[in-house]
């Protein structure tokens, strides 16, 4: 992976920045994955965490930086990838901080825990704006249009096109009906601010299939030199997926982990419940749901604006199996993917 150095330098920053926005993103009593009450979020230990975890963010992007700067840019791709398993450690272990405060403190003592979910999320769902999803069919109709005029051309662009198209659609679909974030201190206004959260995901989600095809169309003309390959056009392919990325940025930053920073139209007071603290159910530091007692196949991560899979469920297996099965089929050659020439 060879290029520009401000190119790598600009690419260390953005990880920088990703890895060191989350823990202001998150949910006050998630701090790096650990569930707490909320008259537990001020403490002391969660200010040393995050202070550390902030020190370790910075110190790993100025060394990775004095590495592509000492003129060492011929395996760029080591260096980002040692960036994130230290962004990775860094988090595990203020994941550990906090939960050993937590467990020797023992913040739970003499809180009420419940539990609350929203009855109309299900007599009423967040409905996704399946029009949103009609640009990435027009883009690949289009695409195979180009690809059946041109004789030579290898439609496994046009494939991954479908794919996405079908993919985005059952994960638009599983996702709109995952387990609701409900915080039982306050239902009514988590509730609130959950049902808009998931509805600018699902619209975002919808769009992002359009960008991602807009992307595998001018590929598609590159590969059969319908078009020349050059800078410029390469800069105009990956423009739309530079749009997609801009406006999840945007929309993380505004809505927050599970749409916590959102504002809700009532002035919910808040109920004498904590939230359960549900940690035995989460590992690889909030990151992984095991929990066969649970009939949710989709849960919301307790880090970043996306689901996981319920380990605990016998069709999530049945989900990474397939996965792996197209994986191996890729790297075995028998799933074509999209290269020059075809």
């Amino acid at each position: 992976m060879i290029g520009p150095v401000w190119l790598h330098l600009a690419l260390i920053a953005f990880i920088a920045a990703a890895f060191g926005s989350g823990p202001a993103l998150a949910r006050p009593t998630l701090p790096f994955g650990v569930r707490i009450p909320a008259g537990r979020v001020g403490e002391p230990a969660i200010a040393l965490a995050r202070r550390r975890y902030n020190r370790g963010v910075t110190a790993g992007a100025v060394a990775a930086c004095a590495v592509v700067l000492s003129g060492w840019t011929a395996r760029i791709d080591l260096v980002i990838v040692g960036l994130g398993v230290l962004y990775a450690v860094l988090g595990s272990l203020a994941h550990r901080t906090v939960a050993a405060a937590k467990r020797d403190g023992d913040w739970y003592a003499g809180t009420r825990q419940a539990v609350a979910t929203d009855t109309s999320l299900r007599s009423d769902p967040v409905r996704p704006q399946w029009i949103l999803l009609t640009p990435s069919v027009l883009l690949a109709t289009v695409t195979a249009v180009i690809g059946l005029a041109n004789d030579t051309a290898s439609f496994s662009t046009v494939f991954a096109q479908v794919l996405v198209v079908v993919l985005v659609s059952l994960l638009t679909f599983a996702i709109s009906r995952a387990r609701p974030e409900i915080d039982a201190a306050r239902p009514s206004r988590s509730a609130s601010r959950y049902r808009e959260y998931l509805h600018g995901v699902l619209s975002l989600l919808l769009v992002s299939a359009g960008c991602v095809n807009a992307t595998l169309l001018v590929v598609s003309l590159q590969l059969w030199e319908v078009i020349e390959t050059t800078v410029p056009v390469t800069i105009v392919a990956y423009l739309p997926l530079l749009a997609a990325s801009i406006a999840w940025l945007g929309f993380s930053l505004k809505s927050g982990d599970a749409g916590h920073r959102l504002s809700p139209a009532d002035g919910e007071p808040e109920t004498r419940y904590e939230q359960r603290d549900d940690d035995r159910h989460w590992y690889a530091a909030g990151m992984v749901y095991l929990n066969r007692d649970d009939p949710a196949l989709l849960v919301h991560r307790r880090v970043g604006t996306y689901w996981t899979l319920n380990l605990g469920h016998p069709v999530s297996w049945l989900v990474l199996a397939a996965v792996a099965v197209v994986g191996v089929l890729a790297g075995f050659g028998f799933v074509a993917l999209p290269s020059k020439g075809g």
